[in-house]
């Protein structure tokens, strides 16, 4: 899965997949974002390179939902449409950024994954914060029918 975020500083709208809302609007100092959203159409790949075989794409967004760490709350479906296996896989979870494996549930899917259920490991693989900010997550799933 691979995230480009959308930064006006450096206008990169033609290639962007992940945008920011905006910050909630409170009146004392929130310095990790509490209650910001990110909305992305990301690009899955056979592989962690961007060259890597396309899969799909995962759909979905994220809310930091705590006041003093980077903690996401994600919901999104991976929707596969390359390869023999076709279909949709829905993901959510909460996962820390700290955290060098980070665990979300699987809690359906359709086509080929009709019914799954199970755990989806993510792992970064890569992370550029220069603008506009990049990263590259592998999941590993364990489905259950």
């Amino acid at each position: 899965m691979h995230n480009t975020v959308y930064n006006p500083a450096v206008d990169n709208r033609n290639y962007f997949n992940s945008i920011y809302g905006l910050p909630p609007n409170v009146s004392f100092p929130n310095p990790i974002g509490f209650g910001v959203m990110n909305t992305f159409e990301d690009p899955l790949t056979r592989g962690s390179s961007n060259t890597s075989a396309p899969l799909g794409k995962a759909q979905g967004f994220y809310v930091i939902d705590t006041f003093n760490e980077y903690t996401l709350f994600h919901i999104f479906t991976a929707n596969i449409t390359e390869g023999d296996l076709k279909g949709t896989i829905d993901i959510f979870g909460q996962m820390r950024e700290v955290d060098p494996v980070r665990y979300l549930t699987v809690v359906g899917g359709t086509g080929a994954f009709l019914g799954a259920r199970g755990l989806a490991s993510s792992t970064r693989v890569q992370i550029d914060r220069t603008p506009p900010a990049k990263w590259t997550l592998y999941f590993d799933l364990d489905l259950y029918y």
